[in-house]
């Protein structure tokens, strides 16, 4: 009996000796760790003495004792480390049912970065709560449900908080009020044109803001798009009138078949010439750049612009070409099959389709589609708003000219409102109203330049 305590002792006194004989747990940490009995039991080592022997201060008795003192049960190997809960097998210890808790509480094979759903959150507060007044600590619990602790306490600081205090920069009233009755007149917007519309009437409300007055409602826009195949732009103009982008469409007169022809300018999105024709040979591209060049005065710019078109036989002609030259301009075609090296003229054509070619199965006649279309391209240069423009309109831009300008123009207007927003949150409803007032005199959009 002596003999064996001796033994024993010299076994925990190797075990401290030689730290490698214990990082053969795979875990790292005593038997104790093996939450759940599901874990496969801890191979022990190979039992070759001779590293051992050759090690100072081991020997034979303790290494003879080694297999039967790592054949013991879980309780006696760590010795006097116990559960701080006892009573046997309980539900105290999440180790002992965590697989069982997981599955209840529909954690079992989650996949990676989902959300926890309400009723998700609610139960496993509860058993947190249940478990740790029995004792347990909520780092194991939540280490065994395999939830967060940061997310875990974010959840109980929102349980526990009443309500949450309104910021500062949130929107007033009347700006809530704004968004709904332009959604409610002009139900076909989005959340980012009705940000863009809204300037007009002095209010500086960010898209972001306005899609979370209209989630809730169910009156938001959803647009299935594909990505796009590009990422960097192949042309990047920094001034109007640098490159310009010409193509045709088809459109439906009197159940015939005409062609819509315009040319637009990379910079701004605005339309520079475009008209109606019954067929697309050389001579209407050439009025069209004609009319084009004249009426933007081409004549006093240089360098002239590019101009980007596909190798259709009305724009490689001979003539057109000579024009071109004549003109003091440059031809830039794009390659067969690669609509994207057009984009903007491309997006233009499916803009004016979606909204406006594609609301009539044919028109009447030739003057009802021209009056029609042109009514729609003044809509597109003076009211409706560009996302790629930060929400300004294609005339503004061109008529501007500086990128710079312009954002300096956005940042400012985004600080005066949210100073002017902080102010009113922190009246009441009569001040509030009284400040509106003067405030819709005030912000005003940036004047187009003449």
């Amino acid at each position: 009996m002596h003999e064996r305590t001796t033994n024993l002792y010299q076994s925990e006194k190797d075990k401290k000796t030689h730290p490698s004989a214990e990082a053969s747990n795979p875990q790292g940490m005593g038997s104790h760790r093996q939450w759940g009995g599901g874990c496969p039991e801890v191979s022990s080592p190979p039992s070759n003495p001779v590293p051992l022997e050759k090690s100072p201060g081991a020997r034979s008795s303790g290494v003879s004792q080694r297999p039967e003192a790592q054949s013991r049960s879980p309780h006696q190997e760590t010795g006097d480390r116990k559960p701080k809960a006892e009573g046997g097998s309980g539900s105290s210890d999440p180790g002992i049912d965590a697989l069982k808790k997981r599955d209840e509480l529909g954690l079992t094979n989650r996949p990676k970065g989902s959300t926890y759903s309400k009723e998700q959150r609610q139960r496993i507060i509860e058993e947190v709560q249940r478990l740790s007044l029995e004792g347990v600590p909520k780092s194991q619990i939540l280490k065994a449900l395999g939830v967060c602790r940061s997310t875990y306490y974010e959840w109980a600081k929102e349980r526990g908080a009443s309500q949450r205090k309104p910021s500062a920069l949130s929107l007033t009233v009347y700006e809530k009020q704004a968004i709904l009755d332009k959604k409610k007149t002009q139900t076909e917007l989005t959340h980012r044109k009705i940000s863009g519309s809204l300037r007009h009437d002095g209010f500086w409300i960010s898209p972001s803001s306005c899609y979370r007055v209209l989630k809730p409602l169910g009156w938001v826009l959803h647009q299935e798009l594909r990505e796009a195949p590009w990422k960097v732009p192949h042309y990047e103009p920094f001034r109007p009138n640098q490159v310009w982008g010409e193509d045709w469409t088809i459109l439906s007169i009197d159940t015939k078949r005409y062609y819509l022809l315009t040319i637009i300018d990379y910079f701004s999105r605005y339309i520079v010439a475009w008209v109606v024709v019954k067929t697309v040979t050389q001579r209407e591209v050439q009025n069209l750049l004609a009319l084009a060049y004249l009426s933007e005065g081409i004549e006093q710019q240089d360098p002239k612009p590019i101009l980007r078109a596909d190798q259709g036989s009305p724009n490689m002609a001979r003539e057109t070409k000579r024009l071109i030259r004549d003109l003091e301009m440059v031809l830039s075609p794009s390659r067969a099959y690669r609509p994207t090296d057009n984009s903007r003229r491309e997006r233009w054509y499916r803009t004016v389709k979606q909204e406006e070619i594609y609301c009539y199965p044919t028109y009447p006649s030739e003057e009802i589609a021209r009056s029609s279309i042109a009514k729609y391209i003044r809509f597109y240069h003076e009211e409706r708003p560009h996302q790629a423009l930060w929400n300004y309109t294609p005339r503004f831009v061109h008529r501007l000219g500086n990128n710079t300008e312009l954002l300096e123009h956005h940042r400012a207007m985004v600080r005066i409102v949210k100073e002017q927003r902080m102010s009113l949150n922190t009246m009441g409803g009569e001040y509030q109203q009284a400040r509106h007032q003067r405030r819709c005199k005030t912000v005003q959009p940036m004047s187009t330049p003449a």
